[in-house]
């Protein structure tokens, strides 16, 4: 019987700090056949693939695929968070499965993949981290279990819905003409609209194609559908505001284009897990 969310079981999450030169040095353990994101919270550290090599700095996220093993090196020391999961822990579903074959960032034969965490997205970052760490001591459940999957789910759909341009780049091969023409598209029209439109019909539209055919196309492309890319991207909207602006959660609900205050704080939530409220008094 399985009595708690570990990389052993069925379920395959491991979560984790790891620190060096250090008052309390935790070594980081690697495992085969695992997906792995590690984020530098402090230091300097120098990671290296049996092709590849590069310096990591502190605020930045890494992505390993399966089987990529690494080295990490520093002549000071540093503390890093990690998440490393299964393909039986992710893939609940077909669409999961295929999300996650399309997630790029996974893939580091060209090159490592790494991207810097801006500031206002390294408070959920910490709050997802230390979400998943009290999940990781509680005894097993199969909330605690959707839990842990959503905030996974959260972490990839925002890197996706973030670089979609980089995605399209290191895909340019393996993607037709007409998908790079339409995810291009798709992206340019999210970055000039989505303060004022959430609805996959204006974007199908836009681009003078069915929310059929749209869909299809972003599963194709990226593994998940138009709505999750756009749902991702007003966040990432919300937190600018909330970051960067003097502007009441009302007036930023509203310049987002939510008619209803608290239809907007519930998005939030379900998309973050933390209220507006809370996430502005976390910066």
């Amino acid at each position: 019987m399985l009595t708690s969310i570990e990389l052993k079981s069925t379920y395959g999450i491991e979560v984790g700090r790891a620190t060096y030169l250090t008052e309390d040095t935790v070594p980081f353990e690697q495992h085969k056949d695992v997906y792995q994101l590690l984020w530098l919270q402090k230091g300097k550290v120098t990671v290296t693939l049996t092709t590849n090599k590069k310096e990591i700095k502190e605020g930045d996220c890494l992505f390993l695929g399966k089987n990529e093993l690494f080295r990490l090196t520093a002549s000071e020391s540093y503390t890093l968070y990690y998440v490393q999961f299964t393909d039986n822990f992710y893939c609940r579903t077909e669409l999961d499965s295929h999300f996650l074959s399309k997630c790029f960032f996974f893939d580091n034969t060209n090159a490592i993949n790494s991207i810097t965490l801006k500031p206002e997205h390294e408070v959920f970052v910490q709050c997802y981290f230390t979400t998943l760490l009290k999940l990781k001591s509680k005894e097993y459940s199969e909330v605690h279990y959707m839990l842990a999957h959503n905030i996974i789910e959260r972490v990839l759909l925002y890197i996706m819905a973030g670089h979609i341009e980089k995605f399209v780049s290191f895909n340019k091969e393996k993607l037709t003409p007409l998908q790079i023409q339409h995810t291009v598209k798709f992206n340019e029209l999210i970055k000039h609209n989505i303060r004022k439109e959430r609805n996959v019909h204006f974007y199908a539209e836009q681009m003078n194609i069915s929310i059929a055919k749209l869909t299809e196309v972003c599963k194709e492309v990226f593994g998940t559908t138009p709505k999750k890319i756009i749902a991702s991207a007003v966040v990432n909207e919300i937190k600018l505001l909330l970051k960067h602006t003097p502007m009441t959660i009302k007036e930023v609900a509203f310049e987002l284009n939510f008619e209803d205050v608290s239809n907007f704080i519930r998005f939030f939530i379900k998309a973050t897990g933390l209220s507006p409220k809370e996430y502005r008094e976390l910066l």
